[in-house]
């Protein structure tokens, strides 16, 4: 008995310095070599200062914000970069898109911008403007289709919708992809404008569409965005 114990004793002692020394030079189990890549340098450039400040922020401090972040923001999502098509790729914006189609559009709940009306407007970005779509004060609306009321502290709401009548030009999902490169761009350029954002994960679709008065429309992302709490 005490032999056997002895001898397990010294199997699991053996397996455990084997496993302890591939650790060591770094070998995992499968013998696979780990490679090493160059560290970040947090303050290398902006994008990886903003791609690191980045966070879902959900604590707003109710102010106003500038015309000028807007329109920054509005830009970065998908605004105009060049005047000329790209041959290959068909890309005139700050975001690719299949065949150059691009079915996204991008609406604003504005609930506090500077020289802005409260609102909802859709955003040209041929023309890099805004077009008025409704007066109304949607700060109470956007808390019951969201069931959120923190959203009545943003400075206001992105809708990023996709504009169904282009659907029969390409495949569905490249809408979807292009809405997350919009999303992605609007929340990187807010932390260079210093303010906060987060996507709204729950909301009615029914009730978006109806405030929109647009029934050719499916909202894919909400996004809340203003100036974070100190």
């Amino acid at each position: 008995m005490g032999f056997q114990r002895t001898k397990f004793f010294s199997f699991f002692l053996i397996f455990f310095l084997v496993v302890l020394l591939m650790m060591m030079i770094q070998i995992p189990l499968s013998g696979k070599e780990i490679i090493n890549l160059p560290q970040i340098e947090q303050n290398d450039n902006d994008l990886i200062s903003a791609i690191i400040s980045r966070k879902a922020e959900r604590q707003f401090s109710g102010e106003p914000i500038p015309m000028e972040d807007l329109a920054k923001v509005l830009w970065a999502g998908c605004g105009i970069k060049r005047t000329q098509v790209d041959s290959i790729s068909h890309a005139t914006r700050t975001i690719p898109s299949a065949m150059g189609i691009y079915p996204i559009g991008v609406y604003v709940f504005s609930l506090r911008v500077n020289d802005l009306s409260p609102g909802i407007y859709l955003y040209l970005p041929e023309k890099h403007a805004l077009q008025e779509i409704s007066g109304e004060d949607v700060t109470e609306t956007l808390s019951k289709i969201t069931n959120q009321r923190v959203v009545q502290n943003a400075s206001l709401v992105f809708v990023i919708a996709f504009h169904l009548e282009k659907s029969s030009r390409m495949n569905e999902k490249f809408a979807y992809l292009e809405a997350g490169e919009v999303v992605q761009n609007i929340s990187l350029m807010a932390v260079d404008c210093g303010l906060g954002s987060y996507v709204i994960g729950s909301y009615r679709p029914d009730r978006i569409i109806e405030v929109l008065n647009q029934e050719n429309i499916e909202p894919i992302v909400l996004m809340a965005v203003g100036k974070p709490l100190p």
